[in-house]
């Protein structure tokens, strides 16, 4: 990573790509699914959009906790985890009103249990409140209350990875055995089921990401750059992708000793998914410079788009595979309708995005434009 101030757009692109998986992942039956990372890897985009976000917050409000202080950077923090957990509330009864409808019509798929909202059917009320608490989390909706609680312990987080990176990583690392020895974890509704992603122990990957990105910044001699590393990293990758596809689609890591190692277990995440996405990351960062002229053109400035309005396109993209899910189920051609529901899921969420830019281009414009006309009229006079 970086070691200047400069925005480093390879965390938008690569977040940006992570969006547009999780978007494919979704929907449920998907055939696109099938070429997604997770079908050549011990992880999926979930880790990468979570190890980015530890880095992405720490260059965010790190530098705000250096200059205004811990008051400062709470309050900053707090305010975006407001917003998150108002767009997830709003994203819960959007999805849950459309499904309902959709259930009381169609009849292609059993949408209520598909998604796990037998709770709203049966006490509504109950379920509101257990939802605003995240205490009820619907299937396909983990990923922002994750990032809530996540976000939430980011000013503690900062503050210690600046004080001694050290002690962050082993507090880190001592809740992250724990909660695997323990069995740690949130409940996701009152039938006993878990958290998908349990914060216990992906709390880890988002502290790693901290430490990476403080250390790129600060002391990037103590990152094992080497091309030992690099070419030990493009072996371990390579393995994985020989691998993880055969003994996952024989059943395999069901048997012993791969049941003991596999990464199968994504709510824990064990620990081969965590040396995955950081081979990813290495290889990734030594390969494309922060100043690669890539990150400039067009087709790289459409992933990072996407990664730079990552709250709007990740809900935006929640609901269109709730609604390509149905698409799909209440179609007669699956294949024309799976091929559909991907072209026009992702060119929404490529051309919401470049609306976006195109929106905060043109109120960046008219401040400047105001400016000049007042300068000129100045100068007239």
């Amino acid at each position: 990573m970086n070691s200047n101030g400069e925005r480093d757009y390879r965390l938008d692109f690569c977040r940006g790509i992570a969006l547009i998986v999780i978007f494919i992942d979704h929907v449920p039956g998907n055939p696109l699914s099938s070429w997604t990372l997770r079908n050549f890897s011990f992880c999926d985009a979930a880790e990468v959009f979570v190890l980015i976000s530890g880095m992405a917050s720490y260059l965010a409000y790190g530098s705000r906790l250096t200059k205004l202080g811990l008051n400062a950077c709470i309050k900053a923090i707090g305010r975006n985890v407001s917003r998150i957990y108002l767009a997830h509330l709003l994203l819960i009864g959007g999805i849950a009103g459309m499904m309902l409808w959709v259930a009381h019509n169609f009849t292609g798929a059993d949408y209520i249990d598909s998604l796990k909202l037998q709770w709203i059917v049966e006490n509504p009320r109950g379920a509101i409140f257990a939802a605003m608490t995240l205490s009820y989390l619907p299937r396909l909706m983990d990923i922002l209350p994750l990032y809530i609680l996540l976000l939430a312990a980011a000013p503690a987080l900062i503050y210690l990875v600046k004080r001694d990176y050290r002690i962050a990583l082993t507090i880190s690392m001592l809740i992250y055995a724990m909660a695997w020895t323990s069995g740690w974890n949130l409940s996701a509704d009152r039938s006993g089921r878990e958290w998908y992603f349990n914060p216990f122990t992906w709390q880890l990957l988002y502290t790693i990401g901290m430490v990476v990105c403080h250390l790129s910044r600060s002391e990037p001699d103590k990152l094992p750059w080497s091309r030992k590393w690099f070419w030990g990293a493009v072996a371990f990758l390579l393995v994985t992708m020989v691998i993880a596809w055969p003994l996952d689609q024989d059943g395999l890591t069901k048997l012993a000793p791969f049941s003991y190692i596999w990464p199968a277990d994504k709510t824990y995440l064990s620990p081969l998914r965590i040396v995955n996405v950081l081979a990813l990351l290495y290889v990734f960062a030594a390969y494309v410079p922060s100043r690669a002229p890539f990150l400039r053109s067009a087709g790289a400035g459409i992933f990072i788009s996407c990664g730079r309005h990552s709250l709007t396109i990740y809900g935006l993209g929640l609901v269109l595979s709730c609604v390509g899910y149905v698409v799909i189920q209440e179609s007669a051609g699956k294949g024309i309708a799976n091929f559909a529901v991907n072209v026009v899921g992702i060119a929404m969420l490529v051309g919401t995005a470049m609306f976006l830019d195109w929106r905060e281009d043109a109120r960046r414009a008219v401040p400047a434009m105001d400016l000049r006309i007042r300068r000129q009229g100045s100068a007239a006079a």
